[in-house]
């Protein structure tokens, strides 16, 4: 004789929680996070070569430490690290392969076999200077210079530079800020720009296949 079994709506709730919470874990174990803290006593500027990056964010705040987060998944993840380089007063930054195992020729390019992003929470008034190839760039906070150079992604800003050179071959720009003198030129794409009184703070934004945007924060 069959008896049927009958299934408590909280049974159900409870097994599709698990569910949930078991691909949550494995979701968070398939990915390379690693975490470092440095001091910046020394440091004035920072240059990221953001090659094979995805994406890189960073924000300024009141701290005298460099915290780095580098998030990296995919099949080669653990191959593949962001090296830190102290060269006098300047911190260098990057993503190398560490291993020894040889990767196929056909996936050679990082970005090929993993997806890299970077993020970092610096102190106010640093130099900035980042180049890559693939990353979109999210910048915060207040800067002493900025020097970004993207090929493909795009570049938003949210805060304050003495001076910025920003260029970028596909990708917008877009730069929210309190006060700016600035020279914008885009071969392609729409240029929009607030109204701004006279500054000492000089944004030069070059494009050629992106948007410019330039709003004025009050």
């Amino acid at each position: 004789m069959i008896k049927n079994k009958i299934i408590k709506p909280w049974t159900i709730n409870f097994m599709a929680f698990f569910v949930l919470f078991s691909l949550s874990i494995t979701t968070l174990e398939s990915q390379n996070i690693i975490e470092k803290t440095i001091q910046s006593d020394d440091i004035s500027s920072i240059s990221i070569n953001g090659n094979d990056i995805f994406n890189i964010s960073v924000t300024t705040s009141a701290t005298d430490e460099i915290k780095i987060t580098s998030t990296l998944d995919g099949e080669y993840q653990n191959d593949f690290q962001i090296v830190l380089k102290e060269e006098k007063s300047t911190l260098n930054l990057s993503l190398e392969l560490l291993s020894l195992e040889e990767i196929p020729d056909d996936k050679r390019n990082a970005h090929k076999v993993i997806a890299a992003t970077l993020q970092l929470k610096i102190p106010e008034q640093l130099k900035l200077h980042i180049i890559s190839d693939i990353a979109s760039v999210d910048l915060n906070g207040d800067f002493n210079s900025l020097y970004i150079e993207l090929w493909r992604g795009k570049c938003n800003v949210i805060g304050n530079a003495n001076s910025s050179t920003i260029n970028t071959i596909d990708g917008d720009i877009n730069v929210m800020t309190k006060n700016a003198t600035i020279e914008a030129n885009s071969n392609h794409g729409e240029i929009n720009i607030d109204d701004f009184a006279y500054s000492e703070e000089f944004w030069k934004l070059k494009s050629i296949n992106g948007a410019i945007t330039v709003v004025k924060l009050n």
